[in-house]
């Protein structure tokens, strides 16, 4: 029974309900496009900075996994903001548009939402450490703890964020302008200090085919035609039929390239933790490299590598080379450098070429960003980046040969389609010979690249530069394809791994009536060993430095009237590693491998002697038995030979 009280007490009570409905919706209608607008660029750019520092930071803290880990340099602090800011504006897009058609939507509350689990999702996965779905659950409970708070706090908040916004964009501006003009100033600095150049001084070009070995050139005897740029240049220079490489992996043998020295003289075997402030004249061993000598001569300096994990300034290769191009050579790849390009990648990179997501993108003209590299690393299981091909490495070397005719310049490529996986890129002509097997898809990397030799000869040559350039062509070493069971590179020192080529080229010109010091013959093939690391001495002899900082002999010596007496066996050094991929990594046990215990080879005019600090000696008579089949290491004359090469052994 209802007393009148009562009776007066429920239209009053249904009435306050009434009054406080409204405040009970989800939300407003709809959101100023604005505020969806200002919230997506504040949500975007503040992600994108926390995950550049982020990726700077846990790359110098998972240093040890180097070969498994996709690389960045400073102009990520840029790249990542602005790749976040693209796509958290196509969400706020997105939820604006759903929240116009269903106009119950709670837009701003949802965007959020959306933003602050997408922000921590890629916070978290900066530190490789976490699971995907343990990232994923623990970023979906943090976007619904803050989805609560924000509802309390709704109208300050956005207030914030729109007041902000300015601000925000103004310091991703001042960033982008730091870094980008930084280098410029700095690398134009450099170069109005460098001293006066002697006249008439040449150029130098190096171009470091990774991975190639000598025997699949066609001037090195090679039955197929892969190489009639190379082979071209040859026969306007010097070949060294017998050249050895310092070691039989990437970063080792570069690091040889720049200092002139042997492995354990340089001290870079490894990868090795990044210091915080920068290499400074720390790596290396603190030994002078090619570039800084050349700079003493009047030489602008540059590297363009297409190897992101083995030749880049990260692993402080970068000493002496004004100008240095690794990273972020297209759109493609700065979008995969990011932590959500990365995702991209793990999802999309491996489609077969059938699918719709791979036909659409070819649709569009974005093979590229399908064109699979090992930086990542796909090759144990991670994800894949995208390939810089020759022809990239070759646009940025014009680009930057053009931008300064008054002093001479130093070039120093790093080429690397010869590399796993082998051919040249998608759509690119195949040759004949090409059925599809690892040889034919290797000797069509070998036809891709010398026809990417031929294109950048002609580009310097219509700039009219190639006339008085030094060209020198070889690589950091060979490749096994099979041989002594092994599939790839960094494993063993076998003949096939460090034989490389290594051909000089200069004309034999006359600069005001006199010639200039060390032209080099035409035609010439030299039979005597010798390291590629010779090429910093060589190259400073050739240019007519009248500093050499170089210790050994300069290869120049070998094209002269007579060859000197006692010419230095070549020694190559190959540090324990766990570089080694599992194919090859399967061959532990059964031969000598890098796996357990570093290994050194001793190369004489007749001999190899490779030698493995924990399982000992295996020698062979390279000159009759190229293939290595027959270890004399127990035979009388065998013995004899260990014993007289293991003096050149020093570690």
């Amino acid at each position: 029974m209802i007393s009148s009280r009562d009776a007066q007490a429920v239209p009053a009570a249904a009435a306050s309900q009434t009054h406080r409905m409204p405040n009970l919706e989800l939300a407003p209608t709809s959101a100023p496009l604005r505020s969806v607008f200002s919230i997506a660029v504040w949500f975007g750019i503040v992600a994108g900075f926390g995950e550049g520092f982020g990726l700077l930071l846990f790359q110098r803290i998972n240093w040890r996994q180097w070969a498994r880990v996709m690389h960045v340099s400073k102009e990520i602090l840029w790249i990542s903001p602005v790749v976040n800011l693209c796509l958290f504006l196509l969400i706020g897009l997105a939820v604006a548009l759903v929240s116009r058609i269903f106009r119950r939507i709670p837009a701003v509350r949802v965007l959020v939402f959306l933003l602050v689990f997408f922000t921590t999702y890629d916070w978290l996965m900066l530190s490789g450490h976490f699971y995907r779905r343990a990232g994923l659950l623990f970023a979906l409970g943090v976007a619904v703890a803050f989805g609560r708070w924000f509802g309390k706090h709704e109208t300050a908040s956005v207030r914030v964020w729109r007041r902000s916004v300015p601000w925000l964009a103004a310091s991703l501006a001042m960033v982008t302008i730091a870094i980008q003009g930084g280098k410029w100033i700095a690398e134009e600095r450099a170069t109005s200090n460098l001293p006066v150049v002697a006249a008439g001084s040449p150029n130098v070009l190096v171009i470091v085919v990774d991975t190639l070995r000598a025997d699949h050139l066609s001037s090195y005897g090679y039955s197929r035609a892969t190489s009639p740029n190379i082979d071209r240049l040859a026969r306007s220079g010097v070949l060294f039929e017998n050249a050895i490489a310092p070691s039989s992996w990437s970063l080792p043998s570069h690091a040889s390239f720049v200092t002139g020295r042997t492995v354990h003289e340089h001290g870079v075997g490894n990868v090795q933790p990044m210091p915080w402030m920068g290499w400074g004249n720390a790596g290396l061993n603190g030994l002078p490299t090619l570039g800084e000598a050349l700079q003493k001569q009047g030489y602008r300096t540059g590297a363009f590598s297409a190897n992101r994990i083995y030749f880049t300034s990260n692993v402080g290769l970068g000493r002496g080379f004004v100008h240095f191009e690794d990273y972020f050579d297209s759109v493609g790849d700065r979008f995969v450098r990011t932590q959500f390009g990365r995702e991209f990648a793990r999802l999309y990179m491996n489609r077969s070429a059938k699918s719709r997501f791979t036909r659409a993108f070819q649709y569009f003209g974005l093979s590229a960003w399908l064109d699979k590299d090992s930086e990542g690393s796909g090759d144990y299981g991670g994800i894949y980046g995208i390939r810089k091909r020759a022809d990239e490495v070759n646009h940025e070397t014009l680009h930057w040969v053009a931008r300064d005719r008054q002093h001479p310049f130093f070039a120093f490529l790093n080429y690397l389609d010869v590399h796993f996986g082998y051919g040249g890129p998608a759509g690119y002509p195949k040759p004949a010979w090409d059925k599809g097997t690892t040889i034919d898809e290797y000797d069509a990397g070998v036809k891709y690249t010398d026809d990417s030799v031929g294109r950048l000869l002609h580009g310097l040559d219509s700039m009219g530069v190639l006339k008085n350039t030094i060209v020198i062509i070889t690589s950091d070493h060979g490749e096994s394809l099979g041989d002594h069971g092994l599939s790839f590179h960094g494993a063993a020192l076998y003949w096939e791994l460090v034989h490389v080529p290594l051909i000089v080229s200069y004309p034999n010109q006359s600069y005001s009536n006199q010639s200039f010091p060390g032209h080099v013959p035409q035609g010439v093939r030299v039979e005597q060993p010798v390291a590629n690391a010779a090429i910093p001495n060589t190259v400073l002899s050739l240019v007519g430095a009248k500093e050499n900082p170089f210790a050994g002999p300069t290869l120049a010596g070998l094209w002269g009237p007579s060859a000197p007496e006692n010419w230095p066996n070549v020694v190559s050094e190959l540090p324990q590693t766990n570089t080694i991929v599992p194919a090859d990594r399967a061959m532990q046990g059964k031969i000598p491998i890098a796996t357990d215990g570093w290994m050194t080879s001793v190369i004489s005019p007749q001999w190899q002697l490779i030698r493995h600090e924990r399982l000992g000696s295996q020698i062979y008579n390279w000159k009759g038995d190229p293939g290595e089949l027959t270890d004399l290491a127990n035979t009388p004359q065998g013995r004899a030979a260990v014993a007289a090469l293991a003096r050149d052994i020093s570690r």
